[in-house]
């Protein structure tokens, strides 16, 4: 069954990848910057130590499959038209996230096509298990490895950026390589890539230096998204000069060098474009190539990042344009091409506000750098295009929930005035997924998506959400419940597809699609009143607001994606105990607290198994999502609605049961989430950062005194840990 999984995962990238693509990924595109490897870590694993087992894929992972077969089948031609071009572009573009990732990804890929591809899967089994001793083990092992490369498109999870390793020995895989080689030479074919990639990889694939286990800045971590010789202090210079030039950094890396002569440090900045810089060359108002000054450094802008991929997404998109079923979606799609030529952000901006525009269609699709979860600094978008096909029956829910959504705003805690000036009504459908080009697309709780992420857009435009169904049926299946009593597993099991869909909306429209951000602009003028604002609970009167040329992304760096993540999640707790909002789902008022229960309990435990993804040594956390979700198990916890106990379990190791005064959640608990939940917005709202940041860490900083039980927990947690299903 595995083996079956890995053939078809391989025929969705041989679909894309021609037979040019070694030349496209290690010519044309520029070869992966050089990783440098200290002795310690160059040494390659013979045997399974623990470090790899550690890093290594489970081989019991699960792998949900993604049906999308009738919706493709029930479209008319030209749909299909549609979806077949969209498809194609962006799993042209997702071969970006590759170099998104690290240096090493885009030759690891290439290993793994040419080996893949190199004979049937049952052959390279054989070859495996007759010539180079593997047991059943090793082979699963390796395919589970490819699974999961594929599925996050490098070799990083995007979820959490940890690095995984294959649980094969290096001699085996060698030989496998080069058995492999062998039998290409004895047919007449040549080898000489296959055992070249392996040459150029085989150091980088095991490499489990400090530096190389998590995605993050030097130097306890790596990054793509700046060159090596780039820290966190490089990335706030580089964000003080671009907000002073009102320039975002969306679709861009940079890359750090030396004058020569002078020592001083030049950065450039590279937008991803089908077109070069060239001469005097101006795009959104920058002029491309000139050296600019700025507190002893010199920035340059360019462009030309991935430009033979994005010729090939332009293709697509162009050929896209004769399957359209309207003149908004033509609108869009040139705008998009014009983006993707030029490396212009606004033509991306416009593109999305004729997205936002377009209501109702049979067939929606997104594209771009969209993202930022990977970036360190997080305000470079990972690449991603999808294409799905609208469910209209389970649309009518959602609708209702937007049509309702003005009455269910004032029941969020914070004032009138922090809310936005009108609620744009936005498209809220619930999706067939047929194509999600990107390194790690969404599950679970998180396969919904408000975008666009442009937060102009989507106070002063609009936004869509949309609900990612089919992945979420797959995904839910293969996620198994842990720290919960026997009855609440069996009541939440019973009822978890609709505890997840009321999430997944509440999250999404009113979580994301909720509050106001502050605003002063460049002549003077302001979007608020502050006269009109007051003092807002214990968080006092409002003293700060977004300046000109800031935005939340810029103010707010990696912290605003966990921030504002938690601020959603948080929503979908808080208006979960309302029984007039729950009844969308055609849930009654008599069973409207036992569905309020089950809700909460799905986030306690969600805030719990959260804690895999932080890190003792840094006191970091690798995921945005269970950051906030463990934030919230926090205030439950110190509100008494929760409780964490340490046990004995029935294997006989160390276990955790999650528990909930159900009395105490419509009254101690709600009137602390609530009180959460207006400090999150308030921070928000006012791009205070510094305050966000303090109160923020009083939940999820567990280097503070008094966190001993939850470092406890955490041991526990990482011991207890479930594969995430790809």
């Amino acid at each position: 069954m595995l083996e079956l999984h890995v053939r078809k995962t391989m025929m969705l990238h041989v679909f894309i990848v021609a037979a040019s693509l070694l030349d496209i990924l290690t010519t044309v595109l520029g070869a992966p910057e050089k990783s440098k490897i200290s002795a310690k870590d160059a040494s390659i694993p013979d045997d399974l130590s623990a470090e790899v087992n550690k890093f290594g894929v489970p081989r019991d992972t699960p792998i949900a499959f993604l049906d999308g077969i009738q919706a493709f089948n029930n479209l008319q031609p030209i749909e299909k038209c549609r979806v077949h071009h969209i498809s194609r572009a962006s799993w042209t573009g997702a071969l970006i996230d590759l170099y998104q990732t690290s240096a090493e990804s885009p030759l690891i890929f290439l290993l793994l096509q040419n080996l893949f591809r190199s004979q049937e899967i049952s052959a390279l089994k054989r070859t495996a298990t007759e010539s180079c001793k593997f047991q059943q083990e090793d082979w699963d092992s390796l395919l589970v490895y490819v699974a999961a490369f594929y599925d996050n498109l490098g070799n990083y999870f995007t979820y959490g950026m940890k690095k995984f390793v294959p649980r094969v020995s290096s001699s085996k895989l060698e030989c496998l390589i080069n058995s492999t080689a062998a039998l290409a030479k004895q047919a007449g074919e040549s080898a000489s890539s296959l055992q070249s990639l392996w040459n150029k990889t085989k150091e980088l694939i095991y490499q489990l230096g400090s530096r190389h286990q998590s995605l993050a800045f030097g130097p306890g971590g790596i990054t793509t998204y700046f060159s090596s010789n780039c820290n966190a202090s490089d990335a706030t210079l580089v964000k003080d000069f671009m907000v002073s030039k009102n320039v975002e950094a969306w679709n861009s890396r940079v890359i750090k060098t030396f004058d020569t002569q002078t020592g001083q440090p030049k950065y450039e900045i590279r937008f991803a474009s089908a077109l070069a810089t060239g001469k005097a060359v101006v795009v959104d108002e920058l002029k491309l190539g000139v050296a600019i000054e700025y507190k002893g450094a010199s920035f340059t802008f360019t462009r030309g990042d991935f430009k033979q991929l994005l010729v090939r997404v332009n293709q697509q998109l162009t050929q896209a344009k004769g399957c359209l079923a309207s003149s908004l979606e033509k609108q869009m799609t040139d705008e998009l091409i014009r983006s993707f030529r030029t490396g212009s952000v606004e033509a991306h901006k416009n593109a999305s506000r004729f997205w936002v525009k377009n209501k109702n269609p049979v067939i929606e699709s997104y594209i771009g750098f969209i993202e930022t979860y990977q970036d360190p600094d997080g305000m470079r978008g990972s690449f991603e295009g999808w294409v799905a096909v609208v469910d209209k029956a389970k649309t009518a829910i959602l609708t209702s929930l937007v049509n309702n959504a003005e009455k269910f705003l004032p029941l969020l805690p914070w004032p009138r005035e922090f809310e936005k000036d009108k609620f744009l009504k936005p498209d809220f459908t619930d999706l067939t997924v047929i194509t999600f080009g990107n390194g790690g697309p969404p599950a679970g709780t998180d396969a919904a998506i408000n975008i666009p992420n442009y937060s102009e857009i989507r106070q002063n435009d609009g936004f869509k959400n949309v609900n990612l169904g089919n992945m979420i049926a797959a995904t839910l299946s293969a996620k198994p419940l842990q720290y919960l009593s026997e009855s609440d597993a069996k009541l939440l099991q019973s009822h978890r597809k609709l505890v997840f869909d009321t999430i997944v909306g509440l999250h999404e429209l009113l979580g994301h699609g909720s509050g106001k951000m502050f605003h002063e602009f460049a002549n003077g003028s302001f979007d608020f009143d502050i006269s009109k604002l007051g003092s807002v609970g214990k968080f006092g009167p409002v003293k700060n607001w977004y300046k000109p040329g800031e935005t939340f992304e810029t103010k707010f760096g990696r912290l605003g994606s966990t921030l504002e993540e938690c601020r959603a999640e948080t929503v979908a707790c808080y208006l979960g105990l309302f029984p007039q909002v729950l009844s969308i789902w055609g849930i009654n008022r008599t069973a409207a607290e036992q569905h309020s229960y089950m809700l909460w309990l799905e986030y306690a435990i969600e805030g719990l198994e959260g804690l895999i993804q932080y890190t003792p040594e840094t006191d970091s956390w690798g995921e945005a999502h269970d950051q906030g979700r463990f934030a919230m198990l926090r205030v439950m916890i110190e509100s008494g609605v929760a409780s964490v106990k340490s046990l004995t379990g029935a294997d006989g190791k160390p276990d955790l049961l999650v528990s909930l005064d159900r009395k105490r959640i419509p009254t101690d608990g709600k009137k602390a989430m609530g009180e959460f939940l207006l400090g999150l917005n308030f921070y928000r709202s006012t791009g205070d950062v510094e305050g966000a940041k303090i109160f923020y860490d009083s939940y999820t900083s567990l280097k503070q005194p008094g966190n001993e039980e939850h470092i406890k927990w955490h041991k526990i947690v990482v011991e207890r840990k479930k594969p995430r299903p790809l």
